[in-house]
């Protein structure tokens, strides 16, 4: 299965990946079936959502981590 290089800038997950991996991990959380992990599943989710978030506005040409501002 070959994987679309255009949405990960950093050669990590795709971002169609990083989303579905981010919805399991709030299904995960929201089934309450593993309380003991829910501080991991709240910070993974955290660290995906931001990820997500920043390479966005990388490809959208928002000013980001180490970028000026025109």
């Amino acid at each position: 299965m070959e994987t679309r290089r255009a949405e990960t800038p950093s050669g990590g997950l795709p971002m169609a990946t990083g989303r579905e991996l981010s919805r399991l991990v709030a299904e995960l959380r929201a089934s309450g079936s593993h309380p003991g992990l829910d501080s991991v599943f709240e910070e993974i989710q955290y660290e995906l959502d931001s990820s997500i978030e920043f390479v966005e506005e990388q490809l959208r040409g928002e000013c980001g981590f180490g970028r000026r501002p025109h």
